[in-house]
């Protein structure tokens, strides 16, 4: 009954407002997430496309697989210049959830999750289940970008200087950027970050609204207390500082690359999508031309088996975990292991080696809680009527620090700039803000440790700080489990393999426990959790054994995976596999190194070079 009239939103806001303040907020979330498909349908801004119907032998010029953050641009600019284009989406519409900025965290380890399985290594994320490292990525249209934090972070320019592939440096890769990039708050940034944005572009952006959180200023002025620049625009001339970072939203909702592309009235008059598909390998004809795709579609009940064809080309933009997948299952990866499936090897290429992926350490501290927040139930309330208030934002996360460690001078308890290595982050420091009793086990710990945790936040508010290792040295892998296309890979993330990445972690923590020890946090009675970790040494008896220990437990991994299909090795420069032709890769799995921050912003540029890629070689098709 809830659900049905909750549903009737589009016509009655009023009506959805009675039934907010009945409801207790614990059965607030599930009925939202009950209507949530229905109810997006319903609201008028902007209506995603239908799944076209498809039958076995159906042909297009290109068919692009995955309607991620690089996928939906690349099919959109593709369908853009004239030419017939299928985009092939395994999971289906995001729901009402994905739109509310506030509620991101309800959205890991939900149906638009894929909660990929890992094999552990038994030295990291030893608090989870099973010790598997948690790998989440999107399975809707607009693919990560439905379920992500919104942080839009391009990276350190040097990141893509210092690839050393031509083609590839920041001046190359920039214009890609620009030319998405429609930000709404210009006027907010400094006159000095005019030249690094443009406000036209498909993706809008800009700054989240406010949170209502006292924390926010407290928290700055406690970076500041440690000699961090507040920094305008980390997107500009300088990354390092604390910052309000510019995210994927714009008049208080999530803009992902599904509502940015795929509700533009010319992409939708000239693109077809295909949603509930799984791609399940490319076909290849004797001569290694890449000529269509085999795929599952899932219909009602059933499941059909589809072959369907490319005229002109392939683009695989199934992210760093599917794409590496569909290449080993279509021959194209390393021989032995194909071997040893019964794979026939059409090209021999380290296809799922260098998985990296950005890890932190979960710390958390108890504070004194902000008791001027609205209530959640008043946030949920405002949200629906206008789309402000604390919902409308990411709360304390849309504060991040990025710095150098080893720029940090831990007697003065201050960052310094004693080299122009200064200006290039090692760690990026994001915060999250839990009010009192809002704990849950969705941060996927065992029971023991969620218990410790709910019990600090049965009467003060939780800290949650991530101490992220910019460029790690650990390195894993992505191998096949079985010859069942359906069966998810082999994931080894083997993340902090490579003790130099708990050295990070460490000097990281050192910060965060400075950071809680300022006058801005200790007025507010702040301190850090220690929890009891088993076989860990206590913390009072051995610091440094504890937190090395604790960074082992406490492992966390963001969506940021990269490198399984990398340039050089898999792809050359205009992302083409090497030894078959008419195949593109556009997705993160290209990048041969993780950037320095979030990683959307760059995976939307890839997606918008691959398109600008494949036009440039269009005549070769006429």
């Amino acid at each position: 009954m809830v659900a049905r009239t909750f549903g009737k939103f589009a016509r009655s806001r009023d009506t959805a407002i009675i039934i907010l303040k009945m409801l207790p907020w614990a059965l607030l979330l599930p009925s939202i997430m009950l209507v949530g498909g229905n109810l997006a349908q319903e609201l008028p801004e902007y209506v995603l496309p239908d799944s076209v119907p498809l039958e076995d032998g159906d042909s297009f010029d290109y068919i692009v697989v995955g309607a991620g953050g690089a996928g939906t641009p690349a099919a959109a600019r593709l369908a853009l210049s004239g030419a017939s284009v299928l985009l092939v989406e395994a999971g289906g519409d995001p729901n009402l959830n994905t739109r509310i900025p506030g509620i991101y965290l309800t959205l890991h380890g939900s149906a638009l999750d894929w909660q990929y399985p890992t094999v552990t290594n038994n030295i990291s994320c030893l608090s989870y289940s099973d010790k598997q490292c948690r790998f989440g990525r999107g399975k809707c249209l607009g693919g990560s970008t439905s379920i992500n934090f919104m942080m839009y972070v391009r990276g350190n320019h040097r990141d893509y200087d210092e690839l050393g592939i031509e083609g590839w440096a920041w001046k190359d890769l920039k214009p890609f950027f620009l030319k998405y990039e429609g930000l709404q708050d210009l006027d907010k940034l400094p006159c000095t970050s005019i030249p690094y944005h443009n406000t036209s572009g498909t993706m809008k952006i800009g700054f989240f609204g406010d949170s209502e959180n006292s924390w926010h200023s407290r928290t700055i002025r406690g970076y500041r207390y440690l000699n961090f620049p507040f920094n305008y625009d980390v997107n500009a001339k300088s990354q390092i500082g604390i910052s309000h970072i510019i995210g994927y939203v714009n008049e208080g909702e999530r803009m992902s690359t599904a509502r940015s592309y795929l509700t533009r009235d010319d992409v939708i008059s000239a693109l077809k999508v295909t949603k509930n598909t799984h791609c399940t390998g490319v076909i290849l004809d004797n001569y290694n031309n890449a000529i269509g795709i085999k795929a599952v579609v899932k219909d009602e009940n059933q499941n059909r088996t589809l072959q369907l064809y490319a005229r002109k080309e392939i683009v695989l933009s199934a992210g760093t975990i599917g794409t590496p997948q569909i290449l080993m299952l279509s021959g194209i990866g390393p021989a032995s292991q194909l071997h040893d499936l019964g794979i026939p090897v059409r090209a021999d290429l380290p296809v799922g080696d260098t998985l990296i992926e950005h890890v932190y350490p979960q710390i958390y501290a108890s504070v004194n809680p902000d008791t001027s927040m609205s209530s959640q139930s008043e946030a949920m309330e405002r949200w629906l009527y206008d789309r402000t208030g604390p919902l409308a934002t990411i709360g304390l996360t849309d504060l991040t620090a990025f710095f150098n460690t080893r720029c940090y001078d831990v007697g003065q308890r201050k960052l310094v700039y004693n080299s122009s290595d200064c200006e290039i982050p090692t760690m990026q420091l994001t915060n999250l803000y839990l009010d009192v009793g809002l704990h849950q086990e969705n941060f996927g710990v065992n029971e023991a440790i969620a218990q410790q945790l709910t019990a600090e936040n049965e009467k003060k508010s939780l800290m949650y700080l991530g101490p992220t290792v910019l460029r790690p040295f650990s390195r894993g892998n992505i191998r096949l489990a079985s010859i069942d296309p359906l069966q998810n890979p082999s994931i080894f993330p083997n993340f902090l393999a490579d003790e130099r990445d708990v050295d990070e972690m460490l000097r990281g923590i050192t910060i965060v426990e400075h950071l809680i020890e300022t006058p801005e946090f200790k007025v507010q009675n702040a301190s850090i959790v220690h929890l009891k970790l088993p076989g860990c040494p206590e913390y009072e008896d051995d610091r440094e054994g504890y937190w090395r220990c604790y960074c082992r437990y406490m492992t966390t991994s963001l969506l940021h995976a990269v490198g399984t299909a990398r340039l050089g090795p898999v792809v050359d420069p205009q992302q083409r596999v090497h030894g078959v032709k008419r195949l593109r890769v556009a997705d993160l799995s290209v990048l041969p190194e993780v950037p320095r921050g979030n990683t959307a912003a760059v995976a939307i540029a890839i997606g918008e070079r691959v398109a600008d890629f494949v036009l440039k070689d269009t005549d070769k098709y006429t």
